[in-house]
């Protein structure tokens, strides 16, 4: 596996994990049980599955990239939580966090181009 192709699939598997994390959080806050009830939540097991899949991808990563350029493109991140959320969430984004999120896009173009 590329250093490169490590990155983007740590950005994506911890993207995915914050859906899921979600997911199981709020299915548990409906429950009862207190937070003890989180260690039942298989969306809380695949969260912490891919949290640790994508933090040893991390790694890969930064053992041949360069933090600086590496560091940055995490926030592609916020770009791929958010359209996972409006899809598996059906959270309502507005117009005003969608511009926040297209001027992060920039910043990820203009880093993802420095290489």
């Amino acid at each position: 596996m590329t250093p490169s192709s490590a990155l983007w699939l740590s950005i994506v598997l911890g993207s995915f994990a914050q859906i899921f994390l979600k997911k199981g959080v709020t299915r548990n806050a409906k429950a009862s049980g207190g937070y003890l009830a989180l260690l039942r939540s298989a969306w809380v097991w695949l969260w912490a599955v891919c949290f640790f899949i994508a933090t040893a991808l991390w790694l890969v990563a930064l053992s041949r990239i360069q933090l600086s350029y590496a560091f940055p493109l995490l926030s592609s991140g916020y770009v791929i939580v958010a359209l996972l959320s409006t899809f598996f969430l059906k959270e309502r984004i507005s117009w005003m966090r969608w511009l926040a999120i297209l001027v992060i896009s920039l910043g990820i173009a203009v880093t993802w181009g420095s290489a």
